[in-house]
């Protein structure tokens, strides 16, 4: 390809694991979408099983118009194992365009991985002079983004002991829908078990709690099962309806898949069960752990229920652990989704009186813990899943104008909010402030990824 006229882009850094190793990670199923930048999400169309040469992928790339993307096909022309891969473009955006992976070692316990871009733009001389800043600026965040990634992964994989077979509900929500490129890019197989009808295959199981069935069967084996389901307590209107359904889409499903854990011939080594820092209801500054009593909340409620549903996991000796998360940050959905998009419009502000605690973790870390649970023998029982610190309400929406570079200047009285959602459902899930110790995770040995508020922030917004 001739390179006249092209503008070139190069992102360098050096990573804890051989050559041989960091390619193999981006050759694997997974490695685009683990890639994939939260700030700027591209959706994956068509992505081949294996990185070979020929093979095709096809993304739509998000635009400033909202619903409108632009698509983007692209091929791998060659490779050469252990070395580098290449994409070039085959129908998209710009007038040529040419991504070469390079992967070099730098002594027995570390490489080089170096992304060259070349690309030329339309417009000719007018694309170069007016569109060459704009795009230099997104692959900066775009590629500070993925190396970040990548050496976080590597860390994590230089210390992985086996490959897994995970076991995952709830795989299309928020957290699983970012575990499964982490475990695969990983090395692990993972298994959903989908809720929609169909047929067993690779990959895939079928469950319905309501009516108690599945097509998973007492021969089959898992290392580790991960529970995720349950109707989200941010959707809608707290209706009685609503709220009932809260309840058993956690406690039912946790029951059933109790029940399928316990009579399969050979156990898992764990099961991983989701929960919340809702348990503790509305607290004062004082920080709660984990012995800590349950709250007077309805969502309190919920989550005590949600935990006592795994009992039956434990006591066949199975080692359990409930996962209490804090607000999951992460500008793919949750609240960070909903404060993020009024901040950039620069219509951001506190909600209510914002002095309401809140307690939170980063994606990242959530990605983090659980692997500590899974390979943490001596972790069991409830765990509060948070970061060092927690902000007001105020606090950290004010930090994320900040990083945002936009002012905070509108907030939102709590009138509006209670009208909006209703007055038991704002109280329990917008104004209940939550102080919660991270103590016995970090006494487990946990190092956090993102401890810090906007240091994470920055990291996911794209913002370094």
């Amino acid at each position: 390809m001739s390179t006249t006229k092209q503008i070139e882009y190069t992102k360098t850094s050096s990573v804890p694991v051989s050559a041989a190793t960091c390619f193999n990670w981006h050759a694997a199923q997974g490695a685009f979408a683990r890639l994939n930048p939260p700030f700027a999400p591209v959706q994956i169309l068509e992505e081949p099983d294996e990185l070979k040469a020929g093979a095709e992928v096809l993304i739509r790339v998000p635009t400033p118009l909202p619903f409108f993307g632009i698509k983007w096909r692209l091929t791998h022309p060659e490779y050469v194992e252990g070395e580098y891969f290449r994409d070039t473009q085959v129908k998209g955006p710009f007038k040529s365009w040419e991504h070469t992976h390079n992967f070099k070692d730098l002594d027995a316990n570390t490489s080089e991985m170096k992304d060259v871009l070349k690309f030329a733009l339309p417009l000719g001389i007018l694309g170069r002079i007016f569109g060459a800043p704009i795009v230099k600026k997104q692959l900066s965040a775009l590629f500070n983004y993925r190396h970040t990634i990548l050496n976080l992964d590597m860390e994590t994989l230089k210390n992985n002991n086996e490959p897994l077979h995970i076991l995952i509900s709830g795989s299309s929500g928020l957290i699983g829908s970012a575990l499964i490129p982490y475990f695969t890019t990983q090395g692990h197989k993972v298994t959903r078990l989908l809720r929609s009808e169909g047929e067993k295959s690779e990959g895939t199981e079928y469950w319905d709690y309501e009516n108690r069935t599945t097509t998973i069967d007492s021969n089959q084996k898992f290392d580790v099962v991960i529970h995720l389901g349950g109707v989200n307590l941010a959707g809608g209107r707290w209706t009685n309806k609503r709220k009932n359904q809260m309840l058993k889409s956690r406690t039912d499903s946790t029951a059933f898949l109790s029940e399928i854990i316990t009579s399969l011939k050979t156990p898992p080594k764990v099961f991983l069960c989701a929960s919340a820092v809702g348990i503790y209801g509305t607290t004062n500054a004082d920080p709660r752990e984990e012995d800590s009593a349950v709250g007077d909340l309805y969502s309190s409620r919920i989550v005590d229920e949600w935990e006592k549903a795994t009992k039956r996991v434990s006591e066949a000796g199975i080692r359990v652990v409930n996962l209490r998360f804090g607000m999951v940050l992460s500008p793919l959905g949750g609240a960070l989704k909903k404060f993020v998009f009024p901040a950039k419009m620069g219509a951001g502000g506190k909600l209510g009186n914002g002095k309401n605690l809140i307690s939170w973790i980063s994606m990242e870390d959530v990605l983090g813990v659980v692997t500590h649970s899974i390979n943490n023998t001596d972790l069991s029982g409830p765990v509060n899943v948070v970061a060092n610190d927690m902000y007001s309400n105020k606090g950290l929406i004010k930090s994320i104008c900040k990083v945002l570079r936009r002012p905070c200047l509108f907030p939102v009285p709590a009138l509006i909010l209670i009208l909006m959602f209703g007055k038991q459902m704002a109280k329990e899930t917008i104004f209940v402030s939550t102080s919660v110790s991270n103590k016995k995770l970090i006494d487990s040995g946990y190092k956090f990824k993102f401890p810090e508020l906007e240091e994470a922030l920055r990291h996911m917004l794209g913002k370094v």
